[in-house]
């Protein structure tokens, strides 16, 4: 009896030692507590990675090391194989392969070290594993060392790489370090091979860089150098770092912004030229509502102060020293239009304002708002004085010739070559009716004929009238006689005038004796018997 009990108790202490064996051998696979780093036999144990769908499950505190917080920013499959492939540089490649189970990959360097790859499903481990006899501080030191000494190696391939002027002077402006975009440049500034020792510049490209340097923070100035065989400036946008040992300096191309603000200048001197030749006055006003620029017409139009303009007035002041002058049109409420002078404005930017300023010493001008970028506008002042009294001078010769017209006894309307009414006087409206400015417009001879046929006896002469008109070239006087229905007779005279143009003349013919009507008009029974 004691004995079965004894086999008993030794049965289930190997069951919970066994099932302890087996749950410590799992713990790798689980994120549950850390994970051991066992090795075979004959080696010494290293870094060790899990990982699920390239996400880092756990990992050994110096594996963890590795990886943060340097490649924060890159994936965590990503950021291992980063660390890892200047020692193992045949990682990427197995794992991008597929392969499942166990694989070994070897280092590419005689430290003993060597990678133990272990994939089941999506779950991957690699473990860091190195020969005991290896003579190295350590699997992690050799790993770390070997991933700073290849981002030591891109960084100084960047700086000796970069197109940028990168260098380093001393606290007394001895130049300490250069680039190889440095060295080039000093190459070709003394005409020396800069990359020889015997040719190290001796002093700095830019000598009075050190001079008016800060002893603290951070400067960005604008500087140049003239190459011998360039007549042109090279320009650098340089930034100098202090440092405890000096200055660092880098030094950008800055040619392009230099030679884009030379054009705008030179852009802006030649609108400058060309605004002051223009005899349109131009005001134009920034975002802030101030002037910005004018040319010297606006100065003679408006007759203001050239050292009132000068001091970029905003808009409501230059209205206000316009109405002082006598510039503006005198409204009832001053106050109210300059009010209203906003939304006037707002049509400016949009590109849309227009307005005639008749002012009180009998000028008139022209005022037409326009946008320009950056929420800024502009006002052309233009004077129409002379435009505007040959217009009212226009309008008084016609409204002259026409009541000239309309005093004549006789009916008169003027065609076009191409039929169309001109103009015609109050004896025509008498006879055929009026004809309103509207109908003038596009009144046509083809209407005017249906109106004259329908008032008169069918007669021939109405087609010839027509052909009369529209005949182009040298033309004599024509005329010819019709029947109105209440039995008047009318004369109508056509005479060809300049441009084209053709006056019909109506008036009314005494009528014919009967006698003499009889004689000159066809027998019907002479015609008859003749038949």
């Amino acid at each position: 009896m004691w004995m079965s009990l004894v086999n008993l108790f030794a049965v289930a202490c190997g069951a919970v030692t066994g099932a302890g064996i087996l749950f410590a051998g799992l713990r790798l696979l689980d994120r549950r507590g850390q994970p051991p780093a066992t090795a075979p036999h004959g080696s010494v144990a290293g870094p060790v990675f899990l990982f699920q769908d390239q996400h880092l499950l756990d990992a050994t505190p110096d594996a963890a090391a590795m990886i943060t917080p340097r490649f924060d920013h890159m994936g965590d499959l990503d950021a291992a194989i980063h660390a890892l492939s200047p020692h193992f540089p045949t990682l990427r490649d197995t794992l991008a392969g597929g392969t499942s189970g166990k694989t070994r990959i070897e280092g590419n360097k005689p430290d003993g070290l060597w990678i133990e790859v272990d994939k089941i499903a999506d779950r991957l481990r690699l473990a860091v594993l190195g020969d005991k006899t290896a003579t190295n501080p350590g699997a992690s030191a050799v790993i770390e060392r070997d991933v700073r000494l290849s981002e030591l190696a891109m960084l100084r391939d960047m700086t000796q790489h970069s197109p940028q002027l990168i260098w380093q002077e001393g606290p007394t402006g001895k130049l300490l370090w250069a680039n190889h975009a440095y060295l080039s440049l000093c190459d070709n500034l003394h005409g020396t091979d800069a990359n020889s020792q015997s040719s190290w510049p001796s002093a700095s490209l830019f000598p009075d860089l050190h001079e008016t340097l800060v002893s603290k923070g951070t400067s960005v100035r604008r500087m140049s150098i003239t190459l011998p065989h360039q007549k042109a400036e090279q320009w650098f946008d340089v930034t100098s770092v202090k440092r405890d040992d000096g200055f660092m300096h880098f030094a950008a191309d800055a040619n392009a912004i230099v030679r884009a603000d030379q054009e705008r200048r030179h852009f802006v001197q030649s609108l400058s030229k060309t605004f002051a030749d223009l005899s349109i006055g131009l005001a134009i006003f920034d975002k802030r509502r101030q002037l910005s620029m004018f040319n010297p017409a606006l100065l003679d139009m408006t007759r203001l102060p050239v050292d009132f303009l000068s001091m970029r007035p905003t808009l409501d002041a230059v209205l206000d020293k316009l109405r002082e002058s006598r510039m503006l049109p005198e409204p009832k409420n001053y106050t109210s239009w300059r009010d209203g002078f906003t939304a006037l404005e707002a049509a400016a930017k949009k590109g849309r304002y227009t307005e005639i300023w008749n002012l009180p010493e009998g000028q008139t001008y022209r005022v037409t708002g326009r946008p320009h970028p950056d929420g800024a506008f502009a006002f052309l002042f233009e004077d129409i004085s002379a435009e505007i009294s040959l217009t009212r001078r226009f309008r008084s010769d016609i409204e002259t010739g026409q009541a000239v017209l309309d005093t004549l006894p006789e009916a008169i309307a003027v065609f076009s070559s191409a039929g169309t009414m001109v103009m015609s006087n109050a004896a025509y409206a008498r006879i055929w009716g009026a004809v309103s400015d509207e109908r003038v417009k596009q009144h046509e001879l083809q209407a005017a004929m249906r109106i004259w046929q329908s008032r008169c006896t069918p007669t021939q002469m109405w087609a010839d009238l027509r052909q009369f008109i529209h005949l182009l070239g040298a033309r004599k006087p024509w005329s010819d006689d019709a029947i109105l229905d209440d039995g008047r007779h009318l004369r109508c005279h056509a005479n060809p005038i300049s441009g084209g143009m053709t006056m019909v003349k109506f008036s009314f013919a005494p009528p014919m004796k009967p006698i003499i009507r009889k004689l000159t008009m066809p027998d019907s029974a002479l015609l008859a018997a003749k038949r």
